[in-house]
């Protein structure tokens, strides 16, 4: 067994523990510009001796990640003990280490009402280490993109539907901490037509017409010609 740190540099070198703890709990790798990192954040020198414990201590806490017994955590807090942690520090390193609960913002999905042939994306936040995101409908599509620290954000993007369907799926979250599933709803239909002729409010006439190719109101009064959004914003050529 190598041998212990002097009680100085442990001490000085014991705050980079939970945060190791936590990078090996997301499933991180624990590489050398991971240490460094870490050392870094804690305010300790980039000294051979500390990156060389760190990654002993990483080393013990990666059995953590997989270890389901209490015998099995018992002697991983051994091995950190052995390193002169104390008991109270390598309990919680391992706990820490250990495949958090997964949890995800939000916990459902509603597209709402969309135009027959729009599509639609949302954005799931799951925390509990690395993730497997997986769906059965074709018009659903997830991309990963891992944000570090256990969370991973899930791309979630809908393509379009045709009128009168209506979609209700369930993406499946799966990490070291369980599983999670999340529903998705949403549906296609024609929106509401306007009726065919309106009064318009600028000239009184029943001259108000929808222009669908447009997208805006037109008053087909010659006299009026008021055009604008909506029927309360109407607009004579005159006033521009």
């Amino acid at each position: 067994m190598e041998e212990q740190l002097p009680e100085d540099k442990l001490n000085k070198l014991l705050p980079a523990l939970r945060p190791l703890a936590e990078y090996v709990s997301a499933g991180d790798t624990i590489d050398r510009r991971t240490l460094l990192d870490i050392l870094s954040s804690v305010g300790v020198d980039r000294e051979d001796w500390a990156l060389q414990e760190l990654q002993r201590w990483g080393n013990i806490l990666m059995k953590a990640h997989s270890a389901s017994t209490d015998a099995e955590k018992n002697a991983i807090e051994s091995e950190l003990q052995n390193r002169g942690i104390s008991i109270s520090h390598s309990q919680l390193a391992v706990f820490l280490a250990g495949p958090q609960p997964l949890s995800v913002e939000p916990q459902y999905i509603d597209f709402g009402c969309l135009t027959p042939g729009q599509g639609a994306d949302a954005t799931l936040t799951v925390s509990g280490g690395s993730v497997k995101a997986t769906v059965r409908n074709n018009r659903l599509k997830l991309t990963l993109l891992s944000r570090g620290s256990g969370v991973t954000l899930v791309k979630v993007i809908l393509s379009g539907g045709s009128a009168g369907k209506s979609l209700r799926d369930s993406i499946i979250l799966q990490g070291g901490g369980g599983e999670l599933e999340v529903p998705v709803v949403a549906r296609w239909e024609e929106p509401l037509r306007p009726p065919r002729l309106q009064v318009c409010r600028r000239c009184n006439e029943k001259s108000l017409f929808w222009n669908f190719v447009d997208k805006k109101y037109e008053c087909l009064n010659l006299k009026c010609k008021a055009e604008g959004p909506s029927p309360d914003k109407l607009v004579r050529p005159h006033e521009r």
